[in-house]
């Protein structure tokens, strides 16, 4: 199980993603960085078509890791296209103007590098790792893809086609099935009501016009930022991004979608022969830049996001013997996302276990959390926050990340500081503000007619 259960862009969100990986095995064993925190100095800066750069350069190994992201996820596909902003970020790895998708993996294979793109619920991201003295080319190879991809028509209808075998394949996987109905009662058509792959029906809608009017209105140097790290001067890399990406000009036009309006309590049935029910239940969260965003960190973790010493784990799987999986989380994203809990279980205890949990949001609510609970939450979410950042690629994705929703120049510096301030009272305050256990939305995916008291209203479309 993934920890602390604050994640940005949430879990199984079926994003899409594309990549290019060289062949070369030395890459791979220059990835560890390890540094300090602390001793991470960043530069920012702004070039003048409105592109924000983080630049660090970390020496222990010479490699430079770029990640950039562009304000336009899933959150940004019109009603009737979900999937659109998906596949357009998949498809901005698989042609630029002079070079094919099959062009492009030479170069990559060529430098023992990594090139990816792909697509979350708030962006599309392009990465790339290379040796130092590649750096040029992978700051060439993701200017081209943001700046001159060519959507060719055959690589369209080909990434289109696989998108829709992945979707009928992730129809069968009950865990995907609840995330879907999960996301579409709590979110309905506002943005995080469709996963980012979309929908069967939506993308066999969607065109190649479709895709360059996306990247017409929203892949636009203002929309843009870029982290780089790695073993080079500040200044080469300033230089390099400004070379190829400094005379972009374009200026998009975009709608921001409002975002969902809390919905009442629902329970959902999604009638499948399974003898293991899946089981979702959640509510609207917060938004990225919430200000009690480390009191809900650390009051998720004591809850469920602790993993074996959550109290969700505790109460269902170690006392009940009822799951052997059960963790919550809250959604990182630019608009209020998901807080949810999920749990596999026999059929025949889905029921007691789904009673289990909504008892522990309940308490967790009513009593805040113990002293000892708070210093074991604070000890974890400090002592791991390194791990966090103990490469060159990771560090960009990091940096990107704390750009992208604004965190703040110092909050690299200031994380454990933030998470240590975190008082019992603050951990109490947030439960009682953010966990609703009267308006909860509730998934299960099983047979209805062996669930009892479970056995609520039918999905949308289900049998």
């Amino acid at each position: 199980m993934k920890r602390p259960g604050v994640k940005v862009a949430g879990r199984r969100r079926l994003g899409t993603q594309r990549a290019w990986r060289g062949a070369v095995v030395g890459l791979a064993a220059f990835l560890v960085v390890c540094p300090a925190a602390s001793a991470i100095e960043v530069q920012r800066t702004t070039l003048d078509n409105g592109i924000r750069l983080a630049l660090s350069q970390q020496n222990a190994v010479p490699i430079v890791a770029i990640s950039c992201l562009v304000d336009g996820g899933a959150r940004l596909d019109p009603v009737g296209k979900a999937g659109l902003a998906g596949i357009t970020g998949d498809l901005l790895s698989e042609g630029t103007t002079g070079r094919s998708a099959q062009e492009i993996a030479r170069i990559i294979d060529g430098l023992g590098g990594h090139f990816e793109t792909g697509t979350g619920d708030d962006w599309i991201s392009l990465s790339a790792s290379v040796l130092a003295r590649d750096y040029a080319t992978g700051v060439d190879l993701i200017a081209r893809s943001l700046r001159e991809p060519t959507f060719a028509a055959e690589e369209f209808e080909r990434r289109r086609t696989e998108i829709l075998g992945e979707i009928q394949a992730a129809d069968e996987q009950p865990g995907t099935i609840a995330d879907r109905v999960f996301r579409e009662d709590l979110f309905g058509k506002a943005p995080y009501g469709h996963q980012v792959i979309g929908t069967e029906a939506d993308v066999r809608r969607i065109t190649r016009a479709d895709v360059i009017a996306f990247h017409e209105r929203v892949v636009t140097p203002e929309r843009t930022l870029c982290a780089v790290v790695g073993d080079l001067p500040v200044q080469a890399m300033r230089d390099a991004l400004a070379q190829r990406l400094g005379s972009w000009r374009h200026s998009g036009k975009i709608t921001e979608p409002a975002g969902a309006t809390v919905p009442p309590a629902r329970q959902v049935v999604v009638d499948r022969p399974l003898t293991q029910a899946n089981v979702i239940l959640g509510q609207i969260g917060i938004a990225r830049d919430n200000p009690d965003y480390f009191p809900v960190l650390v009051m998720n973790y004591i809850l469920g996001g602790g993993g074996f010493t959550s109290r969700l784990m505790k109460s269902i799987r170690t006392d009940a013997g009822l799951a052997y999986s059960v963790g919550s989380m809250f959604a990182s994203t630019r608009l209020p996302g998901p807080f949810e809990i999920v749990l596999q279980t026999k059929v025949e205890t889905a029921a007691r276990a789904v009673e289990l949990a909504r008892k522990e949001v309940e308490r967790m609510r009513a009593e805040g959390a113990t002293a000892k609970e708070l210093e074991d939450a604070q000890a974890y979410l400090t002592g791991s926050f390194p791990l966090r950042l103990d490469s060159t690629a990771k560090i960009a994705v990091f940096l990107s990340q704390v750009e992208y929703f604004g965190l703040g120049p110092d909050y690299i510096e200031r994380y454990p500081d933030r998470v240590r301030a975190v008082t019992l009272e603050q951990v109490h305050a947030a439960a009682q503000k953010y966990l609703h256990p009267d308006a909860l939305i509730q998934v299960v995916v099983g047979p209805r007619d062996k669930l009892g008291a479970l056995a609520g209203a039918a999905a949308p479309g289900s049998p």
